[in-house]
């Protein structure tokens, strides 16, 4: 990167800290963190460091002239910085965070993207706290590969609430998803007596499982247009599947513990 187009970008006041060995650029800021972070959990970057490293490539990060170019990804420095908090928490195990509901969605996103597997969990764990409207969590969700398991009880309150999906609500969920959320409606109502709206309780929120997990195995998968792959500083960027159409397959990142589900 020449040194004039160097000038005109920002310092972020936040993480452009003193002794970090990694620099990075978020649209038309600079930002200097610490590798290690970086290179402990996530396979993508110890990847893309490794060759860089290997090769002498420019780009490796190494300094700013090399900066690490991130804007491929449709990221803002905003969510960027939501998610270095995770590592600079100044506060241990207590997150004072100012949005929690977007600043957490960040979280899942970019760890998600870049396979931070512990960070993905802790965002996880975090947004499960917070009161999100039903529609937006599940889309969350879905966006960002969360697990079947916890995406099910989900649908199954969508499936049985009194009001049915409107236009907004079905775009946002994706046609597959909108599709077994209104066959669910009609056949968890044909097994109640009477076809009862909302529920009775001795449906039974096992047989509702059941229910949706079968449509979701029934309704074909839909593949969006495929799209190129973002690149860092000319390498492509191994990126997860798509997971925003229901119980579409994807391979979960791996546990702290090291186990991986590949459910639904």
């Amino acid at each position: 990167m020449m040194d004039g187009n160097l000038r005109q970008l920002k310092r972020s006041s936040e993480f452009f800290l003193t002794g970090g060995d990694l620099h990075l650029i978020v649209n038309e800021y600079r930002f200097r963190v610490h590798s290690y972070f970086f290179t402990r959990e996530s396979q993508h970057f110890r990847q893309r460091l490794a060759i860089s490293d290997a090769f002498d490539i420019q780009g490796n990060g190494s300094s700013m002239s090399s900066a690490i170019v991130l804007d491929d990804y449709e990221i803002t420095a905003e969510e960027f910085e939501s998610f270095l908090r995770v590592f600079y928490n100044p506060k241990y195990y207590y997150y004072d965070i100012a949005r929690p509901h977007e600043e957490w969605a960040s979280i899942l996103k970019l760890s998600n993207l870049w396979d931070f597997p512990n960070v993905k969990e802790l965002a996880i764990r975090e947004l499960e706290k917070l009161e999100i409207p039903l529609v937006d969590r599940i889309v969350l969700y879905q966006d960002h590969q969360v697990d079947a398991e916890l995406r099910l009880p989900l649908y199954v309150e969508l499936a049985s609430r009194e009001a049915t999906l409107d236009h907004d609500e079905s775009t946002r969920l994706g046609f597959r998803t909108a599709i077994v959320i209104f066959q669910a409606r009609e056949r968890l109502r044909s097994l109640a007596a009477g076809g009862k709206s909302p529920l009775p309780d001795e449906l039974g929120v096992e047989a509702a499982k059941e229910v949706i997990c079968n449509l979701f195995k029934a309704v074909p998968e839909f593949t969006p247009p495929s799209t190129p792959k973002p690149r860092l500083n000319g390498f492509d960027s191994p990126r997860r599947p798509s997971g925003g159409f229901g119980f579409g397959v994807h391979s979960r990142t791996p546990s702290a513990t090291g186990s991986t589900s590949s459910k639904w």
